[in-house]
């Protein structure tokens, strides 16, 4: 089976960003808009928030995974 190609990639990656950075601000939204209506940060609260940061997270490593495919492509001279 063929790799897939750099451009390929740039938007598995972009598309993985945009989707960590989406699921982190819903969650994030849920979590503060529940501890700031008084739900203490335990059990299914904390859950939330900690899934959220795992969401920034997810986005973050898809970031560093785009710059290393800029600089194949740099590297590589394509446009």
């Amino acid at each position: 089976m063929a790799s897939p190609t750099l451009k390929q990639q740039k938007t598995f990656a972009l598309v993985r960003i945009i989707g960590g950075f989406a699921a982190a601000g819903v969650l994030g939204y849920s979590f503060v808009a529940n501890v700031l209506a008084g739900q203490p940060a335990e059990g299914a609260v904390l859950g939330t928030g900690i899934m959220a940061l795992l969401a920034l997270g997810y986005a973050a490593f898809y970031t560093r995974n785009l710059s290393r495919i800029a600089e194949q492509e740099k590297s590589a001279g394509t446009p």
